[in-house]
């Protein structure tokens, strides 16, 4: 499954999804670097290909944009350090394992201790 990473993830965090078996597709693979975070959400939009994000204004983008949402994904992490990130990543997938097409137009928000999930109404 392919997913879209923002900028701000860091390099381990993405070999780690890669070795959950995720296509990577950063930002500068499909728009270029330094994008608004508008147009990133409209492309992820259009495509319908999960984000994934440190950046919590997209949690604001998702709720205020007229546009088919896309599973987006925010880590909410009090200092994102990638060695935190990366561990956090491993438990959420490995809890949802296959099912992440089920989450498909949800905000997801994950911290330490806690995964909210929300939806657009």
């Amino acid at each position: 499954m392919k997913i879209i990473v923002d900028e701000c993830l860091a390099k381990s965090s993405i070999l780690v999804l890669k070795k959950l078996g995720f296509e990577i597709l950063t930002i500068k693979d499909v728009l270029y670097y330094g994008i608004e975070d508008e147009k990133i959400y409209e492309y992820a939009s259009s495509t319908q290909v999960p984000l994934i994000t440190h950046d919590r204004r997209f949690g604001q983008i998702y709720f205020d944009s007229f546009l088919k949402p896309p599973l987006t994904i925010i880590f909410q992490i009090v200092s994102p350090h990638p060695k935190g990130t990366n561990i956090i990543i491993k438990r959420f997938f490995s809890k949802i394992e296959n099912s992440i097409e089920q989450y498909q137009g949800k905000l997801i928000i994950i911290s330490e201790n806690k995964i909210r999930i929300r939806t657009k109404s």
